[in-house]
């Protein structure tokens, strides 16, 4: 397949479709819930603490379900991965709004992380991963943009729809949204660009290794970073503990940013207005950060954005002061967004391409901690009627992070001796 030199390079559609899946799963999951948090409560009798409890069953099954995406992503394919998971993420989002037992909400919610897992995650960033590698901050840092964007339109959505038509026709009308998702990934997505002829970043595939990938339909890399490699590697361990630890606050508060701000005064749609504005500026983060990343050591870049984290959720204990709310809305809002942006960033960069999916499916298991940061904040507020001593909690994981990111490896590292894995077909 010849590409003409003015052609939009393919990779470019893989990032608008990585794009959605991150919008789409991010915010079925997680920021819509600032809508839906304190109606469920009210409509169900349920409390906080319980409502919480969900995403941090869901996501930690999610997480270990990330392993196994990971392992199918050359057997099934993206495509079929993510048509799969669009079709349960909808089912199980629909239903959410219909159970009246809670274990049964527990149930659905664990499904619908599951299904957006398979839209996003491990096999979105691994197709993105796999199509750039010059510009990979910024394809990656698009990519993941998804995730803030969500919390600027589905909370609203969620809101007014919740406002006019009710709790369970606001569950409907979202629910839906995953299914426009589902055809175009199958058109779109290709794993890699070795299956149009081309090599990452658009440049041509030489003819010996187009007609390989031809012959073959495609085939995964040699192994080099196998599980004993990884485990014996120090930075795998450093790097997995810096984002376990930074993604707790980053969860844990914008899980519950809306409830925070009515907490602080403000009535239900300046709540959600303003948690969409924080999550706009996420997004610009995720941008940001992912664009420093192609400019500089991306361990310092991470480090950075951890420092200005922490600062900002010290401007969030300023209470009683406009000037300290909005503080805190730009500064955490654009150090949140460069998180999970940077993550399959720096990850591809220490462990290289080709073992991308092998390497990352390992290191999300690391966030399976994150659902801490669900259970800090409830708990914070159940004990203590504030958020307060989460934020102090958090800022102290952050700083700690910072310390742990400043001593990863500057560049590319290499699996130690020892035989090569196998070659795996696709």
């Amino acid at each position: 397949m010849a590409i003409g030199p003015r052609r939009l390079f393919p990779g470019w559609r893989m990032v608008g479709v990585a794009f959605l899946a991150n919008l789409l799963s991010t915010g079925t999951t997680f920021y819509v819930f600032n809508a839906f948090l304190l109606p469920l409560c009210q409509a169900r009798g349920w409390t906080r603490a319980e409502v919480n409890a969900a995403p941090m069953l869901g996501f930690v099954l999610g997480l270990m379900a990330q392993f196994v995406y990971g392992s199918l992503f050359w057997r099934v394919g993206p495509r079929a991965l993510m048509v799969a998971g669009c079709l349960v993420s909808s089912v199980a989002f629909i239903f959410l709004g219909r159970v009246q037992d809670l274990g049964a909400f527990y149930g659905l919610y664990t499904l619908l992380y599951l299904g957006n897992g398979a839209m996003n995650g491990i096999v979105a960033n691994t197709v993105v991963a796999n199509w750039f590698v010059r510009r990979r901050g910024l394809a990656l840092g698009l990519a993941t943009a998804g995730m803030s964007v969500s919390g600027v339109v589905l909370p609203y959505l969620a809101l007014v729809i919740l406002e006019g038509l009710g709790l369970e026709a606001a569950f409907l009308f979202i629910g839906l949204l995953p299914l426009g998702l589902a055809p175009l990934a199958w058109v779109t997505v290709r794993p890699a660009p070795e299956s149009l002829g081309l090599l990452p970043d658009g440049d041509p595939l030489p003819p010996d290794d187009r007609e390989r990938w031809l012959h073959q339909e495609g085939a995964a890399p040699e192994v080099m970073w196998t599980v004993g490699r990884l485990l014996r590697a120090p930075a795998f361990w450093r790097l997995g503990a810096v984002y376990s630890l930074a993604m707790m606050g980053a969860v844990g508060v914008t899980y519950q940013l809306a409830p925070r701000f009515q907490d602080l005064g403000l009535d239900g749609r300046q709540a959600v207005l303003l948690t969409a504005l924080t999550a706009a500026l996420a997004t610009a983060g995720k941008f940001l950060w992912g664009w420093l990343c192609d400019l500089m050591q991306p361990r310092r870049v991470v480090a950075a954005l951890l420092l200005a984290k922490a600062l900002g959720l010290g401007l969030g204990l300023v209470t009683g002061s406009q000037a300290a709310l909005w503080a805190f809305i730009i500064v955490f809002g654009l150090a949140m967004g460069g998180v999970m942006s940077t993550f399959p960033i720096i990850a591809a960069h220490l462990f290289g391409r080709q073992d991308f999916w092998r390497v990352y499916r390992l290191l999300v298991l690391f966030l399976a901690l994150q659902g801490l940061g669900y259970l800090v904040m409830g708990q914070s507020f159940s004990r203590t009627g504030s958020y307060d001593l989460a934020f102090w909690v958090f800022m102290a994981l952050d700083l700690l992070a910072c310390l742990l990111a400043l001593g990863l490896p500057v560049g590319r590292l290499y699996s130690p001796p020892g035989p090569p894995g196998p070659h795996h077909p696709c």
